[in-house]
């Protein structure tokens, strides 16, 4: 088997792995030929390459984000002559997409989500089946109004995002039945519980090792409470870093004195937590809470977050509490105020 993927978060590295060992029909020795493009918006994520080399992936490139791209080629350009304009610049500063061209037009191509800082898979190879792996609680809410899919299908012609475009051939998803009705018949399952319940002991330490290579990492567990915290100041959710602060302050009030608090920083977040909250533990961002499931030996009585889809993949938790409701008010976007009135999570 041949695959190419590309993501851009920590959570998409750990769908990739397991769907290349499902895809390989759990010969967890022997997954195929796997390459990763990474989206530079994890900080420190590159940190990461030398372990996924190590196994999983023959290689893996770092390429730049939309950010960058809207900087050097001008807003019009990336709104209205996109496909004419990104290609030739990223390829020119990213030598491995053209090195790896040959490669991913030969193998089956993996997107996690197809938001703009993909657009350069979706234009070069759109005459292919390209697959879709989710994005967390976003990928199950409708995103898009009919305008705006009339003004990027027929106007802009740029990528319509969240698994609508026409080029998206299956979407792999946790929770199927949950995606929304417009994309829920390219739906396949790729469920994380049900994925790392067949892996062996040896696989499942090699992929915890991946992001946390140090095995006497310990966490507290007796009568422990886990908070996992949200990039929402950095990506504009609320006002700023006060309000965020002032939020998970009130959430880690509510909870029993009694209890340790171990706080779980978003790998995305630059909010320094132990600066903020004493007599707590802080963990690193840059590994994915779900591989605790792992190993044994971590467990929490109660799980905290507003949103994250993250705790409802934890089986190590107890009792979780999704709280994001009660700070409606504080949120600025529209879409993430939505997301949480609908969000179907498990207690």
């Amino acid at each position: 088997m041949r695959r190419t993927y590309v993501g851009s978060t920590i959570y998409h590295i750990y769908l990739s792995i397991l769907h290349s060992i499902k895809d390989s029909g759990y010969a967890t020795n022997d997954t195929g030929e796997n390459i990763l493009f990474l989206v530079e918006s994890t900080p420190m994520i590159e940190a990461l390459i030398p372990n996924l080399k190590k196994r999983f992936f023959r290689d893996v490139y770092l390429i730049s984000e939309r950010r960058e791209h809207v900087l050097h080629l001008g807003k019009f350009n990336y709104s209205f002559r996109r496909k004419k304009k990104l290609l030739p610049y990223l390829e020119k500063i990213h030598p491995s997409l053209v090195k790896e061209k040959n490669f991913i037009r030969n193998a089956d191509l993996y997107l996690c989500d197809t938001d703009s800082s993909k657009s350069y898979f979706l234009y070069e190879f759109g005459e292919k089946p390209i697959y879709m792996i989710e994005d967390g609680a976003r990928t199950y809410i409708k995103r898009h109004s009919g305008f705006e899919k009339f003004v990027k299908t027929f106007l802009t012609k740029t990528p319509i995002g969240g698994g609508f475009d026409k080029g998206i051939h299956t979407i792999f998803a946790q929770f199927p039945e949950r995606l929304p009705l417009g994309i829920r018949k390219k739906a396949k399952e790729l469920n994380i519980k049900k994925e790392t319940a067949r892996l062996d002991d040896q696989t499942k330490t090699a992929i915890f090792e991946i992001f946390i290579s140090d095995t006497s990492f310990h966490v507290e567990s007796a009568n422990s409470a886990l908070v996992l915290t949200q990039p929402i100041s950095e990506d504009r959710v609320v006002e700023n870093e006060a309000v965020k602060i002032e939020i998970y302050r009130d959430v880690i009030s509510k909870i029993p004195a009694t209890m340790n608090v171990i706080l779980k920083v978003h790998p995305r977040e630059t909010t320094r937590y132990q600066e903020h909250f004493k007599n707590i533990t802080v963990l690193p961002g840059l590994f994915p809470i779900e591989i605790l499931n792992l190993k044994e030996g971590f467990y929490f009585e109660h799980g905290y977050t507003l949103f994250s889809t993250a705790l409802s993949n934890l089986e190590i938790v107890r009792k979780r509490f999704f709280s994001g409701k009660d700070y409606l008010d504080k949120f600025t976007v529209k879409a993430t105020r939505d997301l949480i009135k609908h969000m179907n999570v498990e207690q």
